[in-house]
C-alpha cells in the first residue's frame, strides 16, 4: 500500500486559519475591554434613560399600531449588543403591549451572552417578552430571512457604522416595518468633537468603520418623501486618563474612541501626538476643573412607514 503525506499547503492553510481565527478573538476581546472603559468613563446610560423616559415614551409608543390585546408586538433590534440600550424599550413597550416578541440581530457572541444574562436578572420585568436570538451581523440577516418577517418596531442605535452600504440597510429595515411601524435609528453627531477627531486618524490605521452624517441618513427618507422626526441628545466623556500614558483603562478609552484598536502600539509617534493634541483642543474636549471632557452628540431619526405601504 502506497503512503501519501498530506500536502504542504494544507497544513499551511491551517495554520493560516488558526492565525486569523486567534487574531478575531483577541481584536474581539480587546474591543470589549474598550468598550467598557467607555462605558466605565460615559454617562451614557444615564442620558439614555433620561432619553428613554421622554423620546421614546413621547414619540414612539404612543404613535405605534394599535394591536388586539392577544396579538404580539414585533420588535427588531439590530446591533443589539448586551441589552442595557434595549431594556429600558422593551419596559416602556410593555406597558401598552403586553406580547412582545424581541428578536435579537446581533453579530458577538459575548455580547448575545450578556444579553441573556440581563434577561435572566430581569425576567420579572420582561414578563410577556419572547425573545428570538440571532447571532448574525445586518447582512446577514437580510440574506437569511429577507422580508420574511414584518416588525412593528425596529432600532439600530450605534450599529450602522458596520455595514457596507448605510442607505440600503436603512431601505431594507424602513421595508421589514409594518405600515404604520416606526424605526429608530441613532448615530454620532458629525458635529461633535469625537466625530472630528474620528476624521484625523490616518486612514492606514482605520478598522472596518463607516461613520456617516446626520445628512446621509436622512437623504435615502428625503429622496422617496418618507416621514421622520429628528432628536438631539447630549453625551458626555470623561477622557482625563487618556492624556495618562501609563494608564492602560485610558488607553483602551482612547482606542474605543478612535475605534482602533492597539492604537499606540500601532501609529507612530507623530500620529500619536497629533491626536492626544487635538483631542485636547477645544476642538474636540473641555475642561472641567481638573478633568478633561469630550462631547458625544447623538442624532436620533425616527422614521414611520407609510400605512399605504406594501
Amino acid at each position: 500500500m502506497q503512503l501519501t503525506s498530506r500536502p504542504a499547503s494544507s497544513d499551511g492553510e491551517r495554520k493560516r486559519q488558526i492565525i486569523m481565527a486567534e487574531s478575531k478573538l483577541h481584536y474581539e476581546d480587546r474591543y470589549m475591554k474598550s468598550y467598557e472603559a467607555f462605558i466605565a468613563s460615559s454617562n451614557k446610560y444615564e442620558r439614555q434613560d433620561t432619553w428613554t423616559k421622554t423620546v421614546l415614551l413621547d414619540k414612539i409608543v404612543p404613535h405605534l399600531p394599535n394591536l388586539d390585546q392577544d396579538n404580539e408586538l414585533r420588535v427588531l433590534g439590530v446591533g443589539s449588543g448586551s441589552g442595557e440600550i434595549e431594556y429600558p424599550f422593551l419596559t416602556a413597550l410593555l406597558k401598552k403591549y403586553p406580547i412582545i416578541t424581541n428578536r435579537v440581530v446581533e453579530p458577538a457572541e459575548d455580547q448575545i451572552i450578556k444579553y441573556k444574562a440581563l434577561v435572566q436578572s430581569k425576567g420579572h420585568e420582561l414578563q410577556g417578552v419572547k425573545f428570538d436570538w440571532r447571532q448574525q451581523t445586518l447582512e446577514q440577516y437580510r440574506d437569511t430571512d429577507g422580508v420574511g418577517t414584518k416588525f412593528h418596531f425596529i432600532s439600530a442605535i450605534h450599529s450602522l457604522y458596520h455595514v457596507g452600504d448605510v442607505e440600503s440597510s436603512l431601505l431594507y429595515m424602513y421595508d421589514l416595518l409594518e405600515p404604520g411601524g416606526k424605526l429608530l435609528v441613532i448615530i454620532m453627531s458629525d458635529e461633535c468633537g469625537w466625530f472630528k477627531l474620528w476624521r484625523s486618524v490616518p486612514d492606514s490605521l482605520k478598522q472596518d468603520v463607516r461613520y456617516f452624517s446626520l445628512a446621509s441618513l436622512q437623504s435615502p427618507f428625503n429622496q422617496r418623501i418618507i416621514p421622520y422626526t429628528h432628536s438631539y441628545q447630549n453625551c458626555e466623556v470623561d477622557i482625563t486618563q487618556c492624556f495618562d500614558k501609563t494608564s492602560e483603562d485610558g488607553e483602551l478609552l482612547l482606542e474605543f474612541i478612535l475605534q482602533v484598536t492597539e492604537f499606540k502600539k500601532k501609529a507612530t509617534a507623530s500620529q500619536y501626538q497629533d491626536v492626544i493634541e487635538l483631542l485636547a483642543s477645544s476642538e474636540c474636549s473641555k475642561k472641567d476643573g481638573s478633568r478633561v471632557i469630550i462631547n458625544v452628540e447623538w442624532d436620533a431619526v425616527i422614521v414611520t412607514k407609510k400605512l399605504s405601504d406594501n
